[in-house]
């Protein structure tokens, strides 16, 4: 039997590369095209000799929607991953066009072409950006409220709308996954080269000798810092996995998250340990915009949909970037 064959969109992407191991590692046939605006090569070279295959790599935009056609007839891909996106929420605030045409515009042309090339399976990466800022302390369920407060979320949240349309349609299959915060790599080659992410803005701040810095000390949380959940992304890479091999058809959007919440506190104290830096003074700034006290995973869909569970514990996705 010939192995599953998926285009995965954004796969020299932190996330979207380790997706790639996942799949090679559980006998599927990635092929993987990546602008390489974030993304890095050297993912790909890393994962191709770690697994002794040349994986196909084709650099190009998601908008070019040409290229990307004769790429999924050429290859004859059963099946999307879509991860490619743009998806830094303060940028996205400055360019609002952009990231809707990347986001939104180019996921439901991926979709059109998938129709007319017979393709039946597409996992779209969403994000906990749906939710916007919530109010409440309890975790989001999928069906809560959704008010995104940035073009990045808007932008996600509308294309979610497109993949559901799809996997509506009789003999398709797929779902829309909401990660919460990622964190954790599977080798130092993968690691999340961000300015976003929390973890590594601590990690660049204490490179260059300089403080952490927290943004809000007096939200009603325990420590009076915000809690997220941090989701492995080595998780992730599992969740598209089991999304992939559902035998039976899946709920249209599911949080991939842990259930547990932890504070900016908490996980700057985790990264001081881990680098032995705990005398290091932490400087205390006022609140930002935006920022909810609370924002974590309801995760029981995931789990009854498609036996999903998170393994690593945040411990083991901090100790893993060192």
């Amino acid at each position: 039997m010939t192995p599953e064959r998926w285009l995965l969109t954004g796969g020299a992407g932190y996330i979207g590369a380790h997706i790639a191991d996942e799949f090679i590692c559980n006998d599927k046939s990635v092929v993987i095209i990546d602008s390489l605006y974030q993304g890095l090569e050297s993912r790909i070279t890393f994962l191709r000799a770690k697994h002794g295959l040349e994986i196909p790599f084709i650099k190009c935009d998601i908008r070019d929607y040409n290229e990307i056609e004769s790429l999924i007839r050429e290859y004859k891909i059963d099946g999307i991953i879509h991860t490619a996106a743009l998806k830094a929420v303060g940028e996205s605030m400055e360019k609002p066009d952009e990231y809707f045409q990347v986001n939104l515009e180019a996921t439901n042309e991926l979709i059109e072409i998938a129709k007319r090339n017979g393709v039946k399976k597409f996992i779209f990466s969403s994000t906990a950006a749906v939710y916007g800022s919530p109010d409440t302390m309890d975790p989001c369920k999928e069906d809560g409220p959704k008010a995104p407060i940035s073009p990045y979320g808007d932008s996600k949240y509308q294309a979610e709308s497109k993949v559901t349309a799809f996997i509506n349609t009789p003999g398709n299959h797929g779902t829309s996954l909401r990660f919460f915060n990622v964190v954790g790599t599977a080798a130092p080659e993968l690691l999340d080269n961000s300015v976003e992410n929390l973890v590594p803005i601590v990690l660049g701040k204490l490179n260059k000798g300089q403080a952490p810095e927290i943004f809000g000390t007096d939200y009603p949380t325990a420590d009076g810092t915000c809690v997220r959940d941090y989701v492995d992304v080595r998780d992730i890479a599992r969740a598209h996995l089991a999304a992939a091999d559902a035998t039976t058809p899946l709920p249209p959007a599911m949080n991939i998250g842990t259930g547990r919440g932890a504070s900016v506190r908490e996980i700057i104290d985790l990264v001081l340990q881990a680098t032995n830096k705990t005398q290091t003074e932490v400087i205390k700034s006022p609140r930002r915009a935006g920022d909810p006290a609370f924002l974590c995973a309801d995760v029981a869909l995931a789990k009854s949909a498609m036996g999903f569970t998170s393994k690593y514990s945040l411990e083991e996705s901090i100790r893993s970037l060192f």
